[in-house]
């Protein structure tokens, strides 16, 4: 259904039990406290945060999204793409959409 990737963030919560986040990505409800970090849906975002109920309507409108990061709360999830940024340009000197989906290849 979702295409998990293997660099994977995750915030200490979610760490814990990750399975049951990746279970939660499929159901379609909206549950509060989850949430996904995938490639984005265009060109003009380096990295898209979805709730748990909006990750479901994504994949109803396009299959195969790539998630490379789950987090507990909003505030976590932001945190997680800062860190990823961080990483990218620590790595490539540069931050773009080519560079991160490069970072996760």
């Amino acid at each position: 259904m979702f295409i998990w990737n293997k660099k994977m963030y995750m915030d200490e919560k979610v760490m814990k039990k990750p399975a049951k986040y990746r279970r939660l990505a499929g159901k379609k409800k909206l549950y509060r406290h989850c949430y996904y970090i995938t490639f984005p849906a265009n060109n003009a975002n380096i990295m898209d945060i979805y709730s748990s109920g909006e990750l479901w309507l994504k994949y109803r409108a396009v299959s195969g999204i790539e998630v490379i990061g789950m987090a507990y709360c909003m505030e976590s999830a932001e945190y997680l793409v800062a860190e990823i940024v961080q990483d990218v340009y620590k790595e490539y000197g540069d931050i773009s959409l080519g560079l991160v989906k490069k970072f996760f290849a």
